[in-house]
């Protein structure tokens, strides 16, 4: 039996995707950095640390979204 689609739902849906492109981009990031062909122009290269940051920022962001979201689903204190 499917679950009716709620805004719950909906949002973890779409944290898990966000991570799931997340974790596709730092995959080929590693793919990159462990290919002997430069795959980028002049100067690209040095964006990849700023790169790492920004998308461990994006996978926090996402886990906290998900514990928020898991918060939501513990029953209310009496």
């Amino acid at each position: 039996m499917k679950l009716p689609q709620t805004s719950w739902l909906e949002s973890f849906e779409e944290t898990c995707q966000d991570i799931l492109e997340d974790a596709f981009l730092l995959d080929a990031l590693s793919v990159y950095l462990f290919c002997d062909k430069p795959l980028l122009h002049d100067g690209q290269a040095e964006q990849i640390p700023m790169v790492l940051h920004r998308l461990s920022g994006y996978l926090s962001q996402h886990a906290l979204e998900l514990r928020r979201l898991e918060k939501r689903l513990e029953p209310a204190e009496s």
